[in-house]
Parts: C-alpha cells; structure tokens; sequence
C-alpha cells in the first residue's frame, strides 16, 4: 500500500542520514546541518504518518486526505495543504534521501578500500618502479609499497602518497607542489631539486636524506619540522625550476 511503502521510505531516509551524522568523512560531503535537518523532516514525517494511521488516515487507505472527498479538521492551514498533497512532502525527502546516497558513496568509503588497491596506485606494490619523467599529476599513490621506485622529474603535482612508503625511493627533481605526503616514509628518499610548494608535509620530511635545492614555498608542514630541515647541512642551493633557494622557502634565519 501507499502508507507501508511511504513509511518504509521515510525509515530508511532518517536511517541514511543517522549514519551519515556517524560518519566524519560523510558529514565534510554532505554537512551535519542538511543531515540533521533531513533527519528530522523524516521523523516529523513519521510522526505524522503514525498519527494519521490513528486518525483519519485509518479509514482512507493509510493516509491522512488522500482523496478530494476526505474531511480535514483542525485550523493548521499548512498541515492540512501538505495532508492534501503528501508527495510535495516526500518530493524533499527523496531529494535527502539522494544526497545522502551520494555522499555516503563518495564519502563514507571503507579504509581497507586504499590497502586493497583503491583509486590509480593505491595500494599497489611499487617496489623499484620506475616512474622517471611521467606525467603523474593529480595520481593517487595513498599506502603504495615503494621502497627505491624512481620518481627522478616526474610531474606529480597534486598527486596524493599519504602513508606511503617511499624509503629510499628517488624523486630528485621531482615536481611535488600542492603533492600531499603526511606520514609518507620518507627515510633515505632523495629530494634534491625537488618542487615540494605548498605540498602538504609532516615530521616524516626530515627523514629524507637529501633536500639541497628544494623548494619548499608555502607548503604545510610542522614548526618544529621546518627548523629541524633549516639546521641541515644540505639545506642549501637553488631550485633550478622555480629560481627559489632552499633555506629561503623555508624561511630559515
């Protein structure tokens, strides 16, 4: 019938939308404000339709005025129009309903998707690849196994290696900027001449073994970090990309 259908519907939205509020990464796709507000139209939906299966709605198929002949009582105006037409109401919830399934899709991902191999590289084992002068740009490498793979002046911009391990690996030269590498090992990777602006770094950077000639204009990275990469030794040169010297992008004393 209408109401099981209509009910079974509303039910399944406020359910969509509670577990969207539980998810922090579906709630930066779809903000806790549009999922509490379409939470909460569900329940007053299913509110209503509970009273109105107790009421009138009992004797007119489950639905409070689904017919022209049906009485209306009561002095709300804005009830009684929504009770004529239902489905203006659930128009709006399935409109919730929508971008709720499309954010918990893109959103709410499960975190074993990447180490299985999720979008581009992710996951993969890179080991000794060689990924020397390709254009990369934009790639995704999050939790790729890619101890000494070469990266040697390949275009990696805004390409994300969060969690991956690149120990050893050589990406002199290497165009990193807007490139995220939080919590990426890095022990031993070579970064000489590397562009790493406004590339997003932590405490791992430091473990690199040579970042002479990078440029490290406005990337993000910790304070502490950024003083512990300025008393290096090899903190030192010029980029021969961006005409920018190291300890200068680094803003070091």
């Amino acid at each position: 019938s209408h109401f099981v259908s209509r009910t079974t519907m509303t039910h399944f939205i406020f359910i969509a939308c509670s577990l969207l509020l539980a998810c922090p990464s579906g709630i930066a796709a779809f903000p806790a404000p549009a999922a509490l507000a379409c939470r909460s139209r569900a329940l007053s939906m299913l509110q209503r339709t509970r009273s109105a299966r107790m009421g009138s709605g009992a004797r007119t198929g489950g639905w409070p005025c689904m017919h022209a002949r049906c009485t209306i009582t009561g002095s709300n105006t804005a009830h009684s129009a929504q009770a004529r037409h239902p489905h203006r109401a659930y128009q709006k919830l399935l409109l919730c309903l929508l971008a709720a399934a499309l954010a918990a899709r893109t959103a709410c991902t499960p975190v074993w998707a990447v180490s299985g191999g999720g979008k581009d590289y992710s996951g993969q084992n890179l080991e000794g690849a060689d990924f020397s002068g390709k254009r990369l740009a934009g790639k995704e490498f999050r939790g790729i196994l890619g101890a000494n793979a070469n990266f040697a002046s390949a275009n990696l911009a805004a390409s994300s290696f969060f969690k991956a391990d690149l120990s050893n690996a050589d990406l002199t030269g290497a165009d990193l900027s807007g490139a995220s590498l939080e919590e990426a090992g890095l022990d031993g990777a070579l970064l000489a001449g590397a562009d790493l602006s406004s590339a997003y770094l932590t405490k791992t950077i430091a473990d690199a073994k040579t970042i002479t000639g990078a440029d490290f204009s406005e990337a993000i990275l910790p304070a502490y970090t950024q003083r512990v990469l300025c008393d290096r030794s090899d903190a030192t040169g010029v980029n021969t990309k961006t005409g920018v010297a190291t300890r200068e992008s680094l803003m070091c004393p």
